[in-house]
């Protein structure tokens, strides 16, 4: 009993520490720098509010404007294609989770950018490494979209050589 309730203690301990605490010296260095980093920020989220805009009118195109078409017509047609219809249904999902996952990165961007990191540098710090994982999971759906894209070419370029 004694060692399960000094193990449960042992690991409340480690849960207590925030895993990407700052050290003195990048304490400082946010600190002093803290005027030009906020003007880099607002300055990425400018550029990813564009890129964001961009890449959903992308996205929106290619699903309205080819690949859903595609389908629809060699449905018709009666000569559908089950790995075109799952690539849609990826393509569709895949472009769901880009969204959603950007709306989260945006906010999260937001609140970084309000936080004062002369006086919370801490606070600061912890909120960038949570935005950059949120950068990073929009990039990994970036990859699948374009991967997605891919193979739906592949697919239909196949589809051609059968007709």
């Amino acid at each position: 009993m004694k060692k399960m309730l000094l193990c449960l203690l042992v690991v409340a301990s480690f849960l207590s520490v925030p895993v990407s605490a700052i050290s003195e010296e990048q304490e400082v260095l946010i600190k002093k720098h803290c005027d030009a980093i906020k003007d880099d920020l607002k300055t990425v989220q400018y550029a990813d509010s564009r890129a964001r805009v961009y890449l959903g009118r992308h996205y929106e195109t290619i699903l309205s404007k080819y690949i859903t078409p595609l389908n629809m017509r060699l449905v018709e047609n009666n000569l559908s294609d089950n790995a075109l219809i799952d690539n849609q249904d990826n393509f569709a999902k895949a472009r769901s989770v880009f969204i959603i996952d950007f709306i989260e990165y945006q906010k999260a961007l937001e609140e970084l950018v309000s936080v004062n990191c002369k006086t919370e540098p801490g606070k600061f710090y912890d909120d960038l490494v949570v935005v950059r994982g949120k950068r990073k999971a929009v990039a990994n759906d970036v990859t699948t979209l374009k991967r997605l894209i891919n193979e739906q070419i592949k697919l239909s370029t196949k589809l051609k050589e059968k007709l």
